[in-house]
């Protein structure tokens, strides 16, 4: 799992040198097909946890909204665990696909995530160990989108002045996908736009 994501994140690193919109990073092992579509919250288990706004829009290189994208959206939960790979944790938590309308924008709320560790026992943890490395990944959240007539997009976003940020196991994070939380009404707001790329 280490070695893929290193891999993945250099592979992404080197087709942003072909794309004029924002930051790619990498997929993860943890996106589903298949998972709520949703109008404006993700939802959780109800049993603790930060509560976050996503709020942005989906744009093309001259900023024209593009209507009927297709926004996936998945994070860990407030323990750092995914939902979708056990029966007690279904995958209709802390995952949910926005059909963007013709404004472009967006304004989802769900739970902050958490940092968690990756699975490190065996071949990953002996080559974490060997580079001195630890197995955290800081707190995230992934999104892909796709559109017709436009390459798709997956992406992360991760939080300033978060624990690990500076220290991602897997070397995923890139200055342009950190982000300063903002604050409205006592809760916390990622702003996140996206700009995408035709094929």
């Amino acid at each position: 799992m280490v070695c893929d994501l290193w891999f993945n994140a250099t592979i992404t690193d080197n087709e942003m040198n072909h794309r004029r919109g924002s930051v790619t990073n990498v997929e993860g092992p943890y996106f589903l097909e298949s998972i709520p579509t949703i109008t404006d919250r993700i939802k959780s288990r109800g049993d603790g946890g930060e509560e976050l706004i996503i709020e942005g829009k989906v744009v093309d290189l001259a900023g024209k909204p593009i209507e009927g994208a297709e926004l996936f959206i998945w994070h860990s939960d407030h323990e750092g665990y995914y939902s979708g790979y056990s029966e007690e944790f279904p995958p209709d938590f802390y995952r949910g696909k926005k059909i963007i309308d013709s404004t472009g924008a967006f304004n989802i709320r769900t739970v902050l995530p958490v940092p968690y560790m990756i699975p490190h026992e065996g071949p990953s943890g002996k080559m974490l160990e060997l580079m001195g490395r630890h197995p955290w990944r800081p707190a995230h959240v992934h999104f892909k989108i796709r559109a017709q007539g436009f390459l798709e997009h997956t992406t992360q976003a991760y939080f300033a002045d978060e624990k690990w940020v500076d220290s991602d196991c897997v070397e995923a994070v890139r200055p342009a996908l950190i982000h300063k939380l903002q604050e409205r009404g006592g809760v916390k707001v990622l702003k996140k736009d996206f700009v995408l790329d035709p094929v």
